[in-house]
C-alpha cells in the first residue's frame, strides 16, 4: 500500500527512512487499523482455497489477514515495487502460502496467474501508466474473478488532504494521479473487466489517547521535521473529522473501495 510504482527510478519511495517510519507507524500502534481489516473481508471476501494478488502490498499488514483466510490450500501473492517491509513474511507466514514478488502494478511481471482475485489498497494512486495497470489485472485473473481496489479517489475530501497537506509535509513527497470513477469505469471497459460498483467507506482509526493521532500519522506519512505531530492532527482534523469515543479517540478515515469482475466468457 502506497507503493510507488516506478521501478525504474533511482531511489524508489518505500526505502530508508520512508520505509521505516511506516513500519513502526503500524507496530507502534497495530490495532489503529483493525476496521480497515474488516473493510478488506466485507468486500474482498478472501476464502479458503483462493489464490489471491496483492497489488502494493506495503509492509504486509494486509497480507498475513489475506493468507490466514484464504488458509494452507490457498495463496496470497504479495507484490510491492519495493519490498523492503516484506522482509520475513514469507518465512512467518502460518501456512506457507505466501510469495513476495518485487513487482510494479503497471507490469506485474510474475510467475503467477490465474488469480481468484486481486486486491489493491492505497496503491493505485501512485500508479503512472493505469491502462497497463488494469490490462495485467485482467491477464492474471481467471474468468469470474474479482478485483477490489480501495483507494484515494479525485474530488473526495481525502484526496484534498492529500494534495493540500501530505503533499507538502511528506518527506519523499507526494506527486500522484487520483483516480476518478469516470475514468475507472473507462478503464474496465477498456481493460476487459465488468462495470464496476463504487462504495464510499469510512474506516475508525482507533487510539487511546489525542496526541496518538498525530504521531501516527507523522510516522505513517514521514514527515519532514518542519511539521510536528501536532501539524499532522491539525491538518486530519480540518479536512477528515476527529471524534472522541468511549475507548479512546477515533480518526474518521474516508476511501472509496471500487469492485468488479473479470466476465466468465463463453
Amino acid at each position: 500500500m502506497y507503493a510507488d510504482a516506478k521501478t525504474d527510478s533511482k531511489s524508489l519511495e518505500f526505502i530508508g527512512k520512508r520505509s521505516s517510519d511506516y513500519r513502526d507507524a503500524l507496530s507502534g500502534y497495530a490495532n489503529a487499523w483493525r476496521s480497515d481489516i474488516a473493510c478488506m473481508k466485507r468486500f474482498l471476501k478472501p476464502a479458503p482455497g483462493e489464490r489471491v494478488l496483492e497489488v502494493g502490498a506495503g509492509n504486509g499488514y494486509f497480507s498475513t489477514a489475506i493468507a490466514e483466510c484464504v488458509g494452507p490450500d490457498g495463496l496470497l501473492v504479495a507484490s510491492d515495487p519495493s519490498i523492503e517491509q516484506l522482509s520475513g513474511l514469507e518465512s512467518d507466514s502460518a501456512y506457507g502460502n505466501v510469495r513476495v514478488v518485487p513487482a510494479s502494478a503497471d507490469t506485474l511481471d510474475i510467475d503467477f496467474y490465474d488469480f481468484d482475485a486481486i486486491w489493491s489498497r492505497g496503491a493505485i494512486h501512485h500508479v503512472t501508466d493505469k491502462t497497463s495497470a488494469f490490462t495485467r489485472f485482467a491477464d492474471l485473473t481467471r474468468p469470474g474473478g474479482r478485483l477490489v481496489i480501495a483507494d484515494i479517489f479525485a474530488g473526495t475530501p481525502l484526496a484534498r488532504y492529500f494534495d493540500s497537506f501530505i503533499a507538502r509535509s511528506c518527506s519523499t513527497g507526494h506527486e500522484v494521479a487520483f483516480l476518478s470513477r469516470e475514468f475507472a469505469e473507462s478503464l474496465c471497459t477498456l481493460t476487459g473487466w465488468s462495470q464496476p460498483a463504487f462504495h464510499e467507506v469510512i474506516t475508525p482509526w482507533e487510539f487511546e489517547r489525542r496526541e496518538d493521532i498525530g504521531v501516527f500519522l507523522q510516522l505513517l506519512f514521514s514527515a519532514t521535521p518542519d511539521f510536528s505531530a501536532e501539524d499532522c492532527f491539525e491538518a486530519a482534523d480540518r479536512f477528515l473529522s476527529v471524534s472522541e469515543t468511549a475507548s479512546g479517540w477515533a480518526l474518521m478515515w474516508p476511501m472509496t473501495v471500487m469492485t468488479a469482475t473479470f466476465p466468465a466468457h463463453g
